[in-house]
């Protein structure tokens, strides 16, 4: 059975089949035509895969990400962002990596933060002399960040799996995140040196700062209380969506008065939209985790991995680069849906810690987003920019290099990911 579904599977990616429906179409017929199992198993598993109250806050942070891009939260952290590091050389990409880490502190989505932030920073950057492909570049590497940073949809989808702390998952993710957007920072610094261009717009003012930061104060305040909640138990990770949801609006409505109830309609029908299409990928995809228990794949994977090696740190590793491949030809919740079921039990049997293995695979996911032929985030930036494939592949290496680094590093170094949840909450 197992089989016929991978050969399914691939027939359909190679034909072009949307990934969502190729996993559902193959595991549908390898459970007919592959085996005994009934075929209404593939529905009933469908519904029990999206049955999940932590699953329940992917669609939530989904819809508090519509609604802050609706109210244009996105402008007022520019702006914040601007005056904080537009002074520096290599100031105005810097507020581009800025306004992204804050951006995706509130929505949990790369591909949001690609489009608020990116879309209006973009043609500032090449007016001022930075190359479509330079960009590109930096606009994919800072929304790469949103997975990473809580509130983190892959980490929402990641718990839901394990069972492990969605909120030590989040809190997990900060460091990494914070040295991703240094390292990016850093990177435009160089540019601008080499190229001898963004030598800073003005001098650092405090009173423009603070008038900045009051303008976009109950923008930055989300963060704060998503993670703050989570942290100090005040809610859970799925009830943090609600109050993220709920707090968007009063923003929008009432503080900021940048949106309308009549403007709730098209927010909640592009939320409804892509709620459906997460929960639609986790639905189909625990259709082959019920094909691997049949078929006792995790027994043969496990058996496998662990005569390789037992050491933990080079499963890590053996686990990373297998993300890594995957993660260029599927998508990244359906990867994660499909995999993760079968690594994680093996990484726990070694020992390894699981916020430490929770942050590194998160991380390893966004690769697939950053690397064609999926290349979300790449193809996305490209679009915005109008910049060509050969003229974003110099800029993406050291992007690449930086994400790679930083996941290796948790590896090596599991404290980075460890220290602020073991610090925060025990």
């Amino acid at each position: 059975m197992i089989g016929m579904a991978v050969v399914f599977l691939l027939i359909f990616i190679v034909l072009g089949v949307p990934v969502a429906f190729a996993i559902g179409f193959s595991g549908f017929l390898a459970l007919v035509f592959g085996g005994d199992v009934p075929a209404f198993m593939a529905v009933q598993q469908m519904v029990k895969g999206v049955n999940s109250f932590p699953l329940m806050a992917c669609p939530l942070f989904i819809l508090a990400g519509e609604i802050m891009g609706g109210a244009k939260l996105s402008d007022r952290i520019i702006d914040f962002a601007r005056e904080l590091v537009s002074w520096m050389k290599g100031g105005v990409g810097c507020v581009c990596v800025v306004a992204n880490m804050i951006f995706s502190a509130i929505t949990g989505s790369g591909a949001a933060a690609i489009s608020a932030v990116g879309g209006l920073t973009a043609p500032e950057l090449k007016k001022i002399g930075y190359k479509s492909g330079f960009v590109s570049a930096l606009i994919a590497g800072a929304g790469a960040l949103g997975p990473i940073i809580p509130p983190s949809m892959n980490m929402i989808v990641y718990g839901s799996i394990t069972g492990d702390s969605v909120g030590k998952l989040f809190v997990g993710g900060i460091m990494p995140g914070v040295i991703i957007g240094v390292c990016l920072m850093g990177m435009c610094f160089l540019y601008s040196r080499k190229y001898n261009i963004d030598g800073g717009s003005g001098t650092f003012s405090v009173p423009r700062l603070w008038k900045a930061f009051r303008d976009s104060f109950f923008a930055m305040l989300t963060p704060l209380i998503i993670i703050g909640g989570v942290i100090t138990g005040i809610f859970t990770a799925t009830e943090a969506g609600v109050i993220a949801c709920v707090y968007g609006l009063a923003c929008g409505l009432f503080i900021y008065r940048t949106i309308t109830f009549q403007d709730l309609i098209p927010i909640f029908r592009k939320a409804t939209e892509s709620s459906c299409m997460v929960m639609m990928i986790m639905g189909i995809a625990t259709i082959y985790s019920y094909i691997f228990a049949v078929e006792n794949v995790g027994a043969v994977v496990r058996d496998f991995l662990l005569s390789i090696t037992t050491d933990p740190t080079i499963m890590m590793i053996l686990i990373a680069c297998l993300m890594l491949v995957v993660g260029m030809f599927m998508e990244t919740l359906a990867a994660m849906s499909v995999l993760l079921p079968l690594l994680y039990p093996v990484a726990m049997q070694l020992g390894c810690d699981p916020i430490q293995f929770g942050v590194m695979f998160t991380i390893s996911t966004v690769m697939g987003g950053l690397s064609p032929p999926v290349g979300v985030y790449l193809f996305q930036s490209m679009g915005i920019t109008g910049a060509t494939f050969k003229e974003v592949v110099p800029h993406m290496i050291p992007v690449v290099l930086i994400v790679l680094g930083t996941m290796f590093g948790i590896i090596f170094f599991p404290g980075i990911a460890t220290f602020l949840p073991n610090l925060l909450m025990g």
